[in-house]
């Protein structure tokens, strides 16, 4: 995997600097934080394409690395090329993707800061953080929207897996009527056998008779959000009883979060995030998760990633 044969990637950023005078000019209001499993070229594209057109609003980049990486995947030309504005870290457990059922174990802070995203989380002193998979390519200045439209909500991107959940089919919910639709508890259950979602199976006890809403798909979206920390710091573990953001405690990812704070009376303001941002954007599958487990897939993606950062580089420096 890739580690020198990047073109002069000091001057990569030199040149990103150069042509947005914005990164020096604005005090920087957001961090970044990116939790990273393999895909060294997709996670430079992440990077500096947020950079690109986001830079003015970023100080510090979390660069969390998990303590098992496939495909022998270095980073050390991201980390070179972007320098002091990267925060390194390496959690002391890898959890990969596995659920947790007992939320004892986040009271554990070696435990916890190996949870995707929640160093960063944790470290950042700043009242916005924005949140990244590293697959992604942003195309416009997605913070600064963000940061516009936040308002006094806990987190803003997009919300909700739509495309597994019942409400949906049935047309009684979609992402910005989450906060509308709340069945009862027995009205939820017969939505679920009249039309039965793709992940049903996998939802266990849920719902709960005394917690049926947000419906179980239901989630802010970690693959591109920005979470308004002078709220959520408060409401979420290790200060607040909600589970950290990027646990995958129950249904999937920040569904348990989304659930905790929603009945705490929060609110989640759901975004577009199209006009700025394409996530899988490099593979055939459009599926980040998915190509980690096809080689080709995975080889394609990264290929047309470093093309993609290659090309980019070429222009700029003209």
């Amino acid at each position: 995997m890739p580690t020198t044969n990047l073109i002069t990637p000091e001057k990569m950023f030199e040149s990103l600097v150069a042509k947005n005078s914005n990164f020096i000019d604005h005090k920087p209001t957001v961090d970044v934080v990116i939790n990273i499993y393999g895909k060294p070229w997709n996670t430079a594209v992440t990077l500096f394409s947020l950079l690109k057109y986001s830079g003015q609003w970023i100080d510090k980049i979390y660069f969390i690395t998990e303590r098992k990486q496939p495909h022998d995947s270095n980073f050390d030309f991201i980390t070179l090329a972007l320098g002091n504005k990267i925060v390194p870290y390496t959690p002391g457990f890898w959890l990969w993707v596995r659920p947790f059922r007992n939320k004892l174990v986040f009271s554990l802070p070696g435990f916890r800061k190996s949870v995707r995203y929640q160093f960063g989380w944790e470290q950042t002193d700043k009242n916005f953080l924005f949140v990244t998979h590293n697959d992604v390519l942003y195309t416009g200045d997605i913070i600064g929207s963000m940061l516009h439209g936040v308002g006094n909500n806990i987190g803003i991107g997009p919300v909700g897996q739509c495309w597994n959940c019942s409400a949906n089919f049935a047309g009684l919910c979609s992402p910005d009527r989450y906060t509308e639709y709340k069945p009862g508890y027995n009205e939820l259950i017969n939505l679920l056998k009249q039309y039965p979602g793709s992940r049903q199976k996998d939802y266990g006890k849920l719902p709960k008779k005394n917690r049926h809403w947000p419906l179980p798909e239901c989630r802010l979206n970690e693959w591109t959000a920005l979470i308004n920390m002078k709220i959520a710091r408060k409401a979420t573990m290790p200060v607040g009883k909600a589970i950290p953001f990027g646990a995958f405690y129950e249904l999937d990812i920040a569904t348990r979060w989304f659930s905790d704070v929603l009945n705490m009376g929060h609110t989640v303001s759901n975004f577009d995030i199209s006009p700025y941002a394409q996530h899988a954007w490099a593979g055939n599958l459009r599926s980040g998760h998915a190509a980690l487990f096809d080689v080709d897939e995975y080889t394609y993606s990264e290929k047309t990633a470093k093309a993609y950062l290659e090309n980019e580089y070429s222009k700029m420096s003209a």
